[in-house]
This record gives structure tokens, C-alpha cells and sequence, in this order.
């Protein structure tokens, strides 16, 4: 089962607000509970404190951890760009893997980066409950030490 036409059309203006640098969502798309993971580990988890703690919920989950980690990603990466490639669904109806393609160039460089990730989108109750993004281990220390740059 193909990802729901709905959705992807939410996706494609997310990726279009992405590539606009903007931090604004399409209506609906995450809820205040939305988890985001990079590589399997979730934001929360990265944040030195515990990932039950009510302030890193907040920061983490929902619109404000998504805002979060593409604050980060356009600091490291300034001409970020993401383009969409054809969805896929994976083993239950309301779970979808869409690859993406993120092209720009590291802060303080002229080193380009092309990387392919996977993002894993599973859907509870009409908004997406959980993003997975999987990024080739190799880029993370590069997207680290751009965002560190002035």
C-alpha cells in the first residue's frame, strides 16, 4: 500500500517550506507527541537529561522538535536543499519510508554534501506519531562540525 495522497501532499509542502528556510508546518502534519529519531535514537535521548523529563518532552516532540533539529540542519548545511524521491510502504498500511535527498554545501567550507536519508514515517490518529530519519553514519560527524563553525 502506497503512502496516502493527503499525506505525501503534506510532505511535499513540508520539504517546499524546508527548502524556503521556513519554520512553519502544514496544519496537522505533527501533534504536540510527534517523536523524532535520528538513526533509531530519539532527540530526547541526545539531550543529556532524561528523556522523561517534561522540558525536553517539549523541546524534542511535536512542532518544536522538528523546528529544532532543522534549525540545526540549516545552520550546518545554509543552502540546505531537499528534494523527495517515491514513497514506499513498508510492513504495517500506516507506516512509510520516503527517501530524500539533502544537497548544500558545510558552513565555513566549500565542501558539498549529498546524502541520501530514509525517513520513516508512522501515522496514529491522522498526524504523523513518529519520524525516523536514518542518515549514513558517515555524515554526522561532518553536520556536527559544520554547525559548530561561525
Amino acid at each position: 500500500m502506497a503512502a496516502s495522497p493527503g499525506v505525501i501532499a503534506q510532505i511535499d509542502e513540508l520539504i517546499a517550506l524546508f527548502n524556503r528556510r521556513s519554520l512553519d508546518l502544514p496544519d496537522g502534519l505533527f501533534d504536540r507527541r510527534t517523536q523524532f529519531l535520528l538513526n533509531g535514537t530519539p532527540f530526547e535521548a541526545m539531550m543529556g537529561r532524561s528523556p522523561a523529563d517534561p522540558l525536553v518532552l517539549m523541546i524534542a516532540r511535536g512542532p518544536a522538535g522538528y523546528r529544532f533539529a532543522v534549525k540545526a540542519l540549516q545552520h550546518a548545511v545554509p543552502d540546505a536543499r531537499v528534494e523527495r524521491g517515491e514513497s514506499q510502504a513498508v510492513i504495517e498500511p500506516d507506516t512509510w519510508t520516503i527517501p530524500l535527498w539533502l544537497s548544500g554545501r558545510l558552513r565555513g567550507s566549500d565542501q558539498p554534501i549529498e546524502a541520501v536519508l530514509q525517513a520513516t514515517l508512522t501515522l496514529s490518529t491522522g498526524a504523523v506519531s513518529r519520524v525516523d530519519v536514518a542518515l549514513d553514519q558517515q555524515f554526522v560527524p561532518l553536520l556536527r562540525e559544520a554547525r559548530l563553525r561561525d
